[in-house]
């Protein structure tokens, strides 16, 4: 029986829109391309969420990547990288409805305590969730399978096999099936309440890598 839904954060309860960000500050392509490969598809945003190197340090490894015209605003692009994140709409009225049915409702992500405190109104949702866990917290991020078991620990109440994990990143997802949780790829609001029904009425199993799949 499905008594929980863990919700990733980015991408799923909010925007986190580089691509159009990104636009924004008029880049040619190269240098675009350039810009992005440091930053949000580089290995150091993936420390930047884990939360162990501090913002200062992180600013100086962005400029020791970046050729030296494109350091400025190398920096700029991460210094209000804040302007990514935009809660969508269907957030809290879908967390209501889900606790509606009687799920507890759960958030489990990567995401920077820099970040969290300067999207404070995009995560306006957080107090609606009967808690969670940020990657900054315990230093560990998805897919590691060691932050699925400090979520567990810190809420020994949930079982993996009563939980959905929604998260637009197979990997993730994966991770989490691995685990014993259900699991989800979301793409958008419409497709997950679908499949979730799937695991609400007692007809899906959880099969990684391909997570969703019906009973006969």
């Amino acid at each position: 029986m499905i008594k929980n839904i863990i919700f990733d954060i980015g991408n799923v309860l909010v925007d986190f829109d580089s691509q159009t960000y990104l636009k924004g500050f008029g880049f040619a392509p190269e240098k675009e391309k350039r810009i992005r490969g440091i930053t949000f598809d580089g290995p150091i945003w993936r420390e930047y969420d884990r939360g162990v190197i501090p913002v200062k340090q992180l600013r100086e490894k962005l400029a020791a990547l970046a050729l030296p015209e494109d350091r400025e605003d190398v920096l700029q692009v991460f210094d209000r990288s804040h302007e990514t994140i935009h809660r969508r709409d269907f957030a809290i009225p879908w967390i209501l409805s889900l606790q509606e049915q009687g799920l507890k409702t759960w958030y489990l992500s990567n995401y920077s305590d820099w970040m969290i405190q300067r999207t404070q109104k995009a995560l306006d949702f957080l107090p609606y969730l009967h808690g969670g866990l940020f990657s900054c917290e315990v230093g560990q991020i998805k897919p590691e399978p060691e932050i699925f078991q400090s979520f567990l620990q810190r809420f020994p109440q949930i079982r993996p096999d009563e939980s959905v994990f929604f998260d637009d990143s197979p990997t993730n997802i994966q991770a989490a099936c691995t685990l014993g949780f259900h699991g989800i790829v979301f793409r958008n609001q419409e497709q997950a309440s679908k499949e979730l029904t799937a695991y609400t009425e007692g007809y899906a199993i959880c099969t990684p890598p391909h997570i969703v799949s019906y009973r006969k």
